[in-house]
């Protein structure tokens, strides 16, 4: 007798988080730069472990930081802030689920963390198109 087996799987997605891709952003421009975490913690006026949680996509960077940061790499902030938006639409545009941070990705079972080098990838594009 055969019998049918169905698996009741659900569907899978790939998810990123806005920190983390602005996260990215901020340590792809300092490594254009040629600096290191160090330069950008004294400028901003924060640890080296803070710089390293910004970039991780741990930390949210508020107004101010993302004004500092700007500055630190000569740009507008509003500049700054659209490049971030233009790579979660990017993200976004390639299937990509991207949620506040990643508590909230981990509420989702089912979400797969889009790794850092898919990230840069995405940032790289909407940064090289700036220019």
């Amino acid at each position: 007798m055969i019998t049918d087996i169905r698996l009741n799987m659900q569907e899978q997605f790939i998810a990123t988080s806005y920190a983390s891709i602005l996260g990215q952003m901020v340590k792809r421009l300092r490594e254009q730069r040629q600096s290191d975490q160090k330069d950008l913690a004294d400028y901003l006026g924060v640890s080296v472990m803070t710089v390293s949680r910004i970039e991780a996509g741990d930390t949210v960077l508020d107004v101010p930081q993302l004004e500092r940061v700007a500055h630190f790499f000569d740009m507008d902030p509003v500049k700054l802030f659209e490049s971030s938006l233009k790579a979660k639409e990017n993200a976004e545009r390639q299937n990509y689920r991207v949620f506040q941070n990643k508590k909230e990705i981990n509420k989702h079972p089912n979400a797969a963390i889009l790794g850092a080098a898919a990230v840069l990838g995405i940032i790289a594009a909407v940064l090289l198109s700036r220019k």
